[in-house]
């Protein structure tokens, strides 16, 4: 592993992304960062109330702000992004310059089932069990070009984390 490594996970909300970073942080020995959880201290807010008090503006541009502090520390990280954070602002070149991107690709139906049963309330979009299965195929497909631009897509459901972390050592960038 070289030294001042990046690893950038993204994906759909509930796809895995945090439980993903922590795995691969413990077999690389790397240092995991949430990026959510870096915009809560910054803000001293929950997303939720971010989103509530404010506007998804002003959350997209705390997640810039965060997104590139994060990306400007001098050592090796995994970092797990919010569902949309490559979605905005010149995020994802942010994102492909520093470091090498993963995006973490879980089935619908599977995303579905997290959503339902452990994070509808932590999630201001899909606060409400009215149609989130159209909202998260719109969202999958407006947010798709974005994540198709990150170096190697890992669908959850058929590989394991070492399978991936093979995958991203044959992209030569962790040699």
């Amino acid at each position: 592993m070289s030294l001042h490594y990046k690893i950038f996970l993204v994906g759909m909300p509930g796809s895995g992304k945090s439980t993903v970073g922590r795995q691969l942080a413990d077999k690389l020995n790397m240092t995991v960062v949430d990026l959510d959880e870096k915009i809560e201290e910054q803000a001293q807010s929950s997303i939720k109330e971010i989103f509530t008090h404010h506007s998804e503006t002003h959350f997209r541009e705390l997640e810039q702000s965060a997104l590139k502090v994060v990306a400007q520390i001098d050592e090796s990280l995994i970092i797990s992004t919010g569902g949309g954070a490559p979605c905005f602002f010149d995020n994802m070149d942010v994102i492909k310059s520093s470091g090498v991107s993963v995006f973490v690709d879980t089935p619908l139906e599977e995303l579905i089932v997290r959503l339902n049963a452990y994070e509808k309330g932590k999630r201001p979009k899909f606060s409400s069990h009215e149609g989130l299965r159209e909202q998260l195929e719109k969202l999958y497909t407006d947010r798709l070009p974005f994540y198709q631009q990150a170096d190697l897509r890992w669908v959850s459901t058929k590989e394991t984390v070492d399978q991936l972390i093979v995958r991203l050592k044959e992209l030569k960038k962790l040699n």
